[in-house]
């Protein structure tokens, strides 16, 4: 298993909360990609919280998703987690954009 307290901290610096933590500490700690009912049962959190939180961080592309047909035939995602260089990687990319969009260093504001 990957080291969850710098997956932990690079959650926190995003401001992800405590869903997201725990939806990236069940894929971090499985090898298998996941259903959104799995997701649920493994983080004891509600349908509509998991899906938020999934779509924030599939959004973050900290989480990635694939399109797999049911028993019955119907469409639905699998989610998993980017590999641990892809993920920091995804972390600092984000982190960069956040500052660049704050503006230039050391520019005062005019009134």
């Amino acid at each position: 298993m990957e080291d969850w307290g710098k997956i932990h901290e690079a959650a926190e610096l995003l401001g992800i909360k405590s869903t997201g933590k725990k939806i990236l500490n069940l894929l971090a700690r499985t090898e298998r990609k996941l259903s959104v009912a799995e997701i649920v049962a493994g983080t004891k959190r509600s349908e509509r919280a998991v899906k938020e939180h999934l779509k924030k961080l599939v959004d973050l592309k900290l989480v990635q998703r694939e399109i797999s047909v049911t028993e019955k035939g119907r469409l639905a995602y699998r989610y998993f987690r980017l590999h641990s260089d892809d993920f920091f990687r995804t972390v600092k990319q984000e982190i960069d954009r956040r500052l660049r969009r704050l503006g230039p260093r050391g520019k005062k504001e005019t009134d």
